[in-house]
Formats: C-alpha cells, structure tokens, sequence
C-alpha cells in the first residue's frame, strides 16, 4: 500500500533574498514555493511519514486528496484547506502529512520572498488490485462519461504514477495546448446566460503509449461546465509519455481550465404569446 503525490517546483533561487514587507498572498510569483530538496525529497518524506488508516485499507478506502496551503515567509505551511476529498480518515492522513512537512524554500517575487499559495495533490492506493475508488466528482451526464474514456483496469492493474523523473507533455507544448483547448471549448449556452464563470480542475492519466483516460472533474463550477472540460480533454490527441528511471510510465496528471465570458450574456430565451 502506499501513496503517489504531484507537485510543480521550480528550482531558480538566488542568495540571500530580503523579506517582503507585504502580507498579501501572490498567486503569481516570479519563484514558485517548492519542498527544500525539490520532489524526490518530498516524495521520501512523505512515503517515510505515511501510515496508511487500518480502517479505511480495511474498507479498501481509495482515492485523491488535494490540499491548498500557504507557504508562508519563513517556509511553514498554513491556511490548509481540502479542495478534493477521499475518505474521512484518507483527508485526515494527508493533512497530518502536510502539517509535520519541514519548512519550504519560500517564494519570490521581484527579488523578495513573499507569501504565496500551493497545493500537493496525495494519490491514495492500497495496491494493483484494490477496487477503483468512487469517485463523485464526475459528471453523471452520459456525454461527459463517453468522452471521459474511465478505463478501471488501467488503475487496478497497473502503477499509476504522480510524480516522476519526466513529466508527460502535451505534443506542441503548453501553449500549443492552451491553443487547443481555446479552440474547441464551447461555452454552454446556459452557463453563459446566468455568467457563470470560474476555474475547474481536472485530473486524467496518460498512458505509457500516451493516450488520454479517465479523465476527472477534481473541483467542479457547474454541471454543464464540468462536462464541458471533461469533453474537450477528451478530445486531445496523444501527448509524449511520462518517463521515469528511463521507462515510459502511466502518470496521473492536474489541469486547470479557465471559463471566462468576453462577451455580453445571450439573452435568455422569451416566450412568444
């Protein structure tokens, strides 16, 4: 039994940085916060600190636990808050983890550390052949399940991977991808007319041959919105794989998408008498 994680750290730090003044929370700095020793660090750590809930592996208690936090100025964590839930005792673990986590590297932002916000996303999974846990965040609308491609024997019988060496890609890179997205979503009709407009997060895995399954709704907005993200993530093509120790991997990957209305609202629709 054991658990996967995924983090994005970025490993540019310069010496001796003065501290900020500011209290504010950037979402947007020019460092982003990262675990002092980068992944493989924080993955040891974290598989060294994990003691998996006796009762929740005796109900086969499965599942994705995503965290937000504050990296404060000093490195400690705070303002933990659960944005995707698991099993009670699985949410509970996940944060014990997070709470007895070293200090990070902090933030900058135009040369000052500063604080800023993070998330690590914690993949519970008892073993190849554990039951795929249910999940509740997925659109139960039969458009969304079709183009949501969930394969069950992909996770029960094969490693799914959170972190590694290489990270899968999309084939033209992150703003051939932001391209495509822009591209084909279609923003629903209802959605736009009551202005709902927000971020949703996403979770898939990409195959070792890269094919794209079991896509997620990880945070959802709005029912028609969420189904929307999940089609259009089941529209793309083949990404490049996930490698690590030099293999081609199966690798769960986050993905945020943006609905944003840049336009007036359609009128709702009117009776005609």
């Amino acid at each position: 039994m054991g658990i996967h994680f995924v983090t994005t750290q970025s490993f540019l730090m310069a010496q001796n940085p003065p501290i900020s003044s500011s209290d504010k929370i950037f979402e947007d700095p020019d460092v982003i916060p990262m675990y002092t020793g980068g992944s493989g660090e924080m993955h040891r750590f974290i598989s060294n600190t994990l003691k998996y809930p006796a009762d929740a592996a005796a109900r086969d208690a499965q599942g994705l636990v995503v965290y937000t936090f504050v990296v404060e100025k000093d490195g400690t964590l705070s303002n933990f808050n659960i944005i995707h839930r698991a099993d009670s005792l699985l949410n509970l673990e996940a944060l014990r983890i997070l709470q007895q986590m070293p200090p990070w590297r902090p933030a900058r932002y135009k040369g000052e550390i500063v604080r800023s916000e993070s998330y690590v996303p914690m993949y519970f999974k008892l073993n190849k052949n554990a039951r795929l846990a249910k999940n509740t965040a997925t659109s139960a609308s039969a458009t969304a399940r079709a183009y949501a491609k969930t394969d069950p024997a992909i996770i029960e019988n094969n490693d799914i991977y959170t972190i590694v060496d290489k990270l899968p890609q999309y084939s033209t890179g992150e703003t051939g991808l932001a391209d495509f997205i822009s591209h084909n979503i279609r923003y629903p009709r209802e959605a736009r007319q009551e202005g709902i407009e927000g971020r949703i997060l996403c979770s898939f895995i990409v195959t070792a041959d890269g094919a794209v399954t079991n896509i997620e709704v990880v945070e959802g907005l709005n029912p028609s919105l969420n189904d929307e993200a999940v089609r259009v993530l089941g529209l793309m093509p083949r990404w490049i794989p996930g490698e690590n120790s030099g293999e081609k991997v199966n690798v769960k990957c986050l993905l945020p998408i943006d609905f944003t209305i840049d336009e007036d609202p359609i009128p709702p629709l009117t009776s005609i008498e």
